[in-house]
């Protein structure tokens, strides 16, 4: 009786000990940009359409979305945004995005779309910065 007890009274402890690791890990995990950055595009009529959803805890930095053919910025308009300013410890104070955020640009039909990229970057509020993420628009 005594040895089935302990025997018990371990397997719980180690199924204990197993849990709390794999639920420390799945914490301490940090998300690929696409995870957090959600980015969605339409191509229509000469123009695209680009949104992003942006999951809670996380921005993007305004000034850091560009759209390029072949290294030639491409003029956008905002459709929607919550932007806030920002005190950042590299870039000052500056304007970021949260939750979702919506662009449009007019494409010259001259342009071969597979040239053309977006260009984003983002931190979580946590303190951790993405690399500058760059996606084909087509």
């Amino acid at each position: 009786m005594t040895i089935r007890l302990i025997i018990i009274l371990l397997s719980n402890l180690i199924a204990v000990e197993l849990y709390s690791s794999s639920l420390f890990e799945n914490q301490n995990k940090i998300p690929v940009a696409e995870e957090v950055f959600k980015l969605s595009i339409n191509n229509k009529d000469g123009e695209v359409f680009l949104s992003w959803n942006i999951k809670d805890g996380y921005y993007m930095y305004l000034q850091s979305i560009e759209l390029k053919h072949n290294e030639k910025s491409i003029p956008f308009d905002i459709l929607e945004s919550k932007e806030e300013l920002y005190t950042d410890e590299f870039f000052g104070e500056t304007k970021i995005l949260k939750d979702s955020f919506k662009i449009k640009a007019e494409l010259n039909s001259l342009l071969n779309l597979l040239d053309v990229f977006i260009y984003y970057q983002g931190c979580s509020e946590a303190g951790f910065c993405y690399p500058v993420q760059k996606n084909k628009i087509y």
